[in-house]
C-alpha cells in the first residue's frame, strides 16, 4: 500500500462519551506522466470547539481534495501547492459559515477551529506543511512542528507548547486573520512520510515507529495499536475494593503515513 491511516478516541474523550475530534485522510496516483504521488491531511479540532470534529472532518477531506485535484496534473511540491490549498479550504469553508448563520465568530469557534499537517510527496520532493500543533516524522526521527527549542536535539522540532493551549488555527482566516504555517521538506532519499495530530506525541517511540515497512504492509495495523492504547487496562485494586483503569493514549490522536514515490 502506498498510504494508511488511522484515528482513535482517547481515553479522555472515551471516559466522557465524546466525539474524537480527530481526523485522517490519505489517498495515492499518477499525474498525466505516469509520475506517482502520495499525499495525506490529518486535523485536530479544538477542544473548547462545541463541535470541532465538523471542521476536523471537513478540513481534512477538503484538504485532501484540494491536493488530489492538483497533483493529479503535475503541479509540483511547493509554494504554490501549499497556497492554494490553502485557499481552496478557506473559501469552501467561508461558504459554508455564511449559510449557517448571523454569528459568525460563533459559527467558526463552535466548528471550524481545527490545527492541520498534511503531507505532498512525488519523485522529486516530499514536503510537509501545517499551521498549528502536531508531529511528522521522517528518518527515524519524530519532529514536533515549530522552532529549536535549547533542550532539544536537532532531530526534533516543536511548535508551543502554545500560551493558554491556543495554537493557530487554519479557521482563525475566516474572522480576518493569517495564521502562520510550517513547511518541512524531507532529506533526499526519504522512503516513508508519517504525519500525526497532537495525540500522536503521546506514544511510546514516537510517530516515527509507524514509518516501518510493517504498517504499510498491513492497512488495520496501526488503528489496532492505538486503540488498544487509548481503551488501556483495568486493574483491580482489592484491598481499597476499586478497580483502576489506566491508559497509554489519553489525548485524541490521527496518524497518516504515505510512500514516498
Amino acid at each position: 500500500m502506498d498510504t494508511i491511516t488511522a484515528t482513535v478516541t482517547g481515553a479522555r474523550h472515551l471516559r466522557v462519551a465524546r466525539n474524537g475530534q480527530d481526523a485522517a485522510v490519505a489517498a495515492a496516483g499518477a499525474s498525466p506522466s505516469g509520475a506517482g504521488w502520495t499525499a495525506a491531511v490529518v486535523c485536530d479540532g479544538c477542544s473548547a470547539g462545541a463541535s470541532s470534529e465538523v471542521g476536523a472532518r471537513l478540513g481534512a477531506a477538503l484538504a485532501l481534495a484540494s491536493l488530489v485535484r492538483r497533483l493529479a496534473v503535475g503541479d509540483p511540491v511547493g509554494p504554490d501547492l501549499w497556497a492554494g490549498v490553502r485557499r481552496e479550504v478557506i473559501e469552501a469553508l467561508a461558504a459554508l459559515v455564511d449559510r449557517m448563520g448571523e454569528d459568525r465568530v460563533q459559527i467558526v469557534v463552535d466548528h471550524f477551529l481545527f490545527t492541520i499537517v498534511a503531507a505532498a510527496a512525488t519523485r522529486e520532493r516530499a514536503e510537509v506543511w501545517a499551521i498549528g500543533d502536531g508531529a511528522y516524522a521522517f528518518g527515524g526521527h519524530t519532529h514536533r512542528l515549530g522552532p529549536f527549542a535549547d533542550n532539544q536535539p536537532p532531530s526534533t522540532h516543536q511548535l508551543g507548547p502554545f500560551a493558554d493551549n491556543q495554537p493557530p488555527y487554519l479557521g482563525y482566516a475566516l474572522l480576518g486573520d493569517e495564521p502562520p504555517a510550517h513547511v518541512e521538506a524531507a532529506p533526499a532519499g526519504t522512503r516513508t512520510i508519517a504525519i500525526g495530530t497532537d495525540g500522536a506525541l503521546e506514544l511510546a517511540g514516537g510517530l516515527a515507529r509507524f514509518t516501518e515497512p510493517r504498517y504499510l504492509q498491513h492497512a488495520d495495523r496501526a488503528r489496532r495499536e492505538l486503540a488498544v492504547l487509548a481503551r488501556g487496562r483495568e486493574v483491580i485494586e482489592w484491598d481499597a475494593r476499586r478497580v483502576v483503569r489506566t491508559a497509554e493514549l489519553h489525548d485524541d490522536c490521527a496518524i497518516a503515513v504515505v510512500r514516498v514515490p
